[in-house]
């Protein structure tokens, strides 16, 4: 059971790829602990900026991530990054938040992408905070 303010456990395996091809994206009890620990990174995250997120997309078990043409080294893969949107604030907007929120030691991540043809912001994690890279970057 996901323990988290913000999001549902429902949206941890949500895949519009996964229910047309009738992939069963279930993560296992170590991707439902890591899946876990992004939601209290985006709790606080979503916290900050202060509008509602949308998810798109979370957990990819290896059939959806393959289906999706998702990386195989993805965090998606383990639940270790998130898809967002929001309908309070434009995805360009969420992108910038985040960066001035790292700029000020407010957050952290490995991975801040924007892209702005499909309209969704990814925030990847690793699980030990010390090595993430902090990367962002548009992805046009």
């Amino acid at each position: 059971m996901l323990n988290s303010k913000y999001f549902k456990e429902v949206e941890t395996t949500v895949s519009a790829t996964g229910k047309s091809l009738k992939i069963k994206n279930v993560p296992n009890e170590q991707e439902r602990n890591y899946i876990q620990y992004t939601a209290s990174r985006m709790d606080h995250i979503r916290e900050l900026l202060g509008v509602p997120l949308i998810v798109l997309s979370w957990f990819r078990c290896e059939e959806l991530n393959k289906a999706v043409k998702g990386s195989k080294t993805s965090a998606h893969r383990f639940g270790l990054a998130v898809d967002v949107h929001s309908n309070q604030m434009t995805s360009k907007e969420i992108y910038e938040k985040a960066l001035k929120l790292k700029q000020q030691g407010k957050i952290q991540f490995d991975q801040l992408i924007y892209y702005p043809k499909q309209n969704f912001v990814h925030f990847g994690f690793k699980l030990d905070q010390a090595s993430e890279r902090g990367m962002n970057w548009i992805n046009n």
